[in-house]
């Protein structure tokens, strides 16, 4: 079993993790964030999630309870994903970003496409496009994931 973190877990996107982890049999969520819905359980905001989570608050961000999971979920704006991946991706087994802040290799890209600067080259380095189509053999070893994108072909 795998200890699941999810930042961002009151979003849509962070719902959609919550969903899909709930039926996933190797992890159990038990860290997820929501700043602006901390302190509230999950199933108050998302009824749909009471019979998975009865008892999951939504927590503000603490790296210290990001440290403690084995896989950690990011279900953040880009730039709070581009400060966050370097405190995590050495210190837990698996980081899945599912912004746009790792998606492009070429850093210099990141102003046309996304409208921010990317500033952290080494973590762009590692991260694996998670297409498994075109990398399924990078991924088994990935210790960050960038999800595609809304139009990948």
């Amino acid at each position: 079993m795998f200890s699941v973190g999810i930042l961002g877990a009151s979003g849509f996107v962070g719902a959609e993790l919550l969903r899909l982890c709930a039926n996933h049999p190797e992890f159990e969520v038990v860290y997820a964030t929501g700043d602006s819905q901390a302190g509230a359980l999950a199933s108050t905001l998302y009824p749909s999630l009471t019979t998975a989570y009865p008892n999951l608050v939504f927590d503000e961000y603490s790296l210290e309870k990001a440290l403690k999971c084995d896989v950690v979920f990011l279900a953040l704006p880009h730039e709070a994903s581009l400060k966050i991946v370097p405190q995590l991706v050495n210190n837990v087994r698996l980081v899945v970003d599912c912004s746009a802040a790792f998606r492009l290799k070429d850093s210099t890209l990141y102003p046309t496409w996304y409208g921010f600067d990317h500033d952290q080259p080494n973590e762009l380095k590692m991260a694996v496009y998670g297409l498994p189509e075109l990398f399924r053999q990078e991924l088994k070893t990935a210790k960050l994931i960038a999800t595609p994108g809304c139009y990948v072909t």
